[in-house]
């Protein structure tokens, strides 16, 4: 090839790569020149003082991580919090289960980005049936006619999960059982379980790790340690799929760039940055890290939201 040739291939090369390097510069300003700043939600415990300073490593850390501002945003009630990134007043939120799915049924606009796991791995946890090891009753079919001891109105693992549950295998649960006990929670239901004073009662649990402590986590767990419930005294007759933790959720418009941004360094803080998973997990059977999660995960709770 000749030198004029040559020098003419170069520089056209050049000016291509330019352009592509150019173009590409251009593309990432675009997002982050259009947003300014990444305004997160979250349900404040009722100090939004204290809870933003809670936060502060977890904002500082996604602000380095992005290299874009990042803003706590607090919500007095889930409510506001799902008002908020529904209107796109914030495009990321810290959800419970419950709001996610009430959040996504209103607009259908959000993804669910990740979700905090548990120590041992657990991404969330079941609704269980509980009936006394020394009793007749094994299965749900041998609960026709008992007295079933749940928790409140409200509670997703105490009464609402399982209650759904039956109704989708065509089970009447005030017909099915002979009388439904209220409970304050949990542990009362089962103490009422274990005093005889109903025939099965609803918990929750992990389902995961060693069965004689209760398992890793939930009311079984609580009641071993605290010397209210022996293993061997219960049989576990039916379980629920899956209630998975709360998501942080990101609109779905959100840029594609951003969305994996933000993914990479939630799943790289339990290794990259312990002090700040424990800031913005703090649940008692957290510190796993975050993983991936799909909104399909959500269905169990979607479910409840859903119109009739």
């Amino acid at each position: 090839m000749r030198r004029g040739t040559l020098q003419t291939a170069i520089a056209a090369a050049l000016a291509f790569a330019l352009l592509i390097v150019g173009g590409s510069a251009r593309l990432l300003a675009d997002w982050r020149d259009d947003m300014k700043a990444l305004r997160i939600g979250f349900l404040s415990s009722g100090t939004p003082a204290a809870d933003i300073a809670r936060l502060e490593p977890f904002r500082a850390y996604l602000e380095a991580r992005i290299g874009l501002p990042v803003e706590l945003v607090p919500a007095t009630t889930y409510a506001a919090l799902i008002d908020a990134e529904i209107t796109a007043r914030v495009p990321y939120a810290i959800h419970s289960a419950t709001s996610f799915a009430a959040a996504d049924a209103a607009c259908q606009c959000l993804d669910p980005l990740a979700v905090a796991s548990a120590a041992d791995g657990s991404t969330g946890f079941y609704a269980v049936l509980l009936a006394r090891s020394d009793g007749p009753i094994r299965s749900l079919a041998d609960a026709k006619g008992a007295r079933l001891a749940l928790t409140g109105e409200d509670s997703i693992a105490g009464r609402l999960v399982p209650m759904k549950a039956f109704a989708a295998e065509g089970i009447d649960a005030g017909t099915y059982f002979s009388a439904m006990v209220s409970a304050p929670g949990p542990e009362a239901a089962i103490a009422a379980l274990l005093a005889g004073e109903a025939d099965v009662a609803v918990g929750w649990s992990s389902l995961s790790g060693d069965v004689a402590t209760g398992y890793s986590f939930g009311v079984l767990t609580r009641m071993v340690i605290d010397g209210l419930l022996s293993m061997d005294a219960v049989r576990i007759i039916w379980q629920s799929r899956l209630i998975p933790f709360g998501p942080h959720a990101v609109r779905r418009d959100m840029d594609p760039e951003l969305k994996a941004l933000l993914f990479d360094a939630l799943a790289a803080m339990a290794v990259e940055a312990p002090d700040v998973l424990a800031a913005v997990d703090r649940s008692g059977f957290g510190g796993g890290g975050f993983v991936a999660v799909d909104a399909a995960d959500y269905a169990v709770v979607a479910e409840l939201v859903a119109p009739p």
